[in-house]
């Protein structure tokens, strides 16, 4: 039994099917890039998973549970009261940062994790006080790097740095699954590598289970354990970086991998 398994995975918007009976499975702190051309579904799939959309079939499983089906999308279901826990499951970096503007750069990392305390003082639970919050969240800034930077407000960072403070921000609460929607588009080259590395540094200190959906060829060669091609909203391949680009055997990965080697040598 994996860790995470993905098992036939459909959505549509009306009459337009983004996925098609997309399956895959990853082990615990294996690191996935879905690649493919824009349009392919790769977002929807990162989505549907962190129950920004609803799925229209197919199911989620971590460590044997059950976590997301298409009953979760019938809002009438008793499921969908388990939908704020199971999405804890899930830490998500996005492509614009999404940061709060009026806070600074710690105060960004606290917020969830000072919601999360919030609920477990009211429930009599066990939580963590102000100081200990405080404690967890800097230590994740120096963690990507920004200690010196915690009292900046987003306005004053850099695009790389405020993605690295949203890095840090989904990772404060645990999550099982971290994942990114194309972390570096909206960076220039330099950027992009200063964001990068902190991701291969977090693979390798954590050992963090993560899904990356990524244009950055390159980088998803030489960073995933496994890789996931998308055409059409299907599964054209997946498979280790060397099966999916070295060996393809599906034709519209073949035409993708060659596309992009044009394009790296033009």
């Amino acid at each position: 039994m994996a860790f995470l398994e993905v098992r036939n995975i459909e959505k549509s918007f009306g009459k337009v099917e983004v996925l098609k009976d997309v399956s895959f499975d990853l082990e615990l702190g294996e690191v996935l890039s879905i690649i493919g051309s824009s349009g392919n579904g790769k977002t929807t799939l990162l989505r549907c998973l962190n129950y920004l959309e609803t799925i229209d079939g197919g199911a989620v499983s971590i460590n044997g549970e059950i976590i997301l089906d298409e009953e979760y999308g019938d809002r009438k279901n008793p499921k969908n009261k388990k939908i704020s826990i199971n999405r804890k499951h899930y830490g998500l970096v996005f492509q614009q940062f999404n940061l709060f503007p009026q806070y600074t750069a710690l105060k960004n990392i606290m917020l969830p994790l000072e919601l999360r305390e919030k609920e477990r003082k009211k429930k009599g639970l066990n939580y963590l006080d102000n100081k200990q919050i405080e404690e967890e969240s800097l230590e994740l800034l120096k963690k990507v790097g920004l200690e010196e930077k915690k009292d900046n407000y987003p306005c004053e960072l850099s695009g790389g740095q405020q993605q690295r403070v949203a890095i840090a921000r989904a990772m404060v609460l645990k999550p099982d699954i971290l994942c990114f929607d194309e972390p570096t588009s909206a960076l220039d080259p330099e950027l992009t590598g200063e964001v990068l590395k902190v991701i291969k540094e977090l693979k390798d200190e954590f050992k963090i289970t993560m899904i990356i959906v990524t244009h950055e060829m390159e980088f998803a060669r030489n960073i995933s354990d496994k890789v996931l091609h998308l055409s059409k909203g299907k599964v054209a391949s997946f498979g280790t970086p060397s099966e999916v680009f070295d060996n393809p055997a599906n034709d519209d990965t073949k035409q993708f991998i060659a596309s992009y080697e044009r394009m790296k040598n033009e």
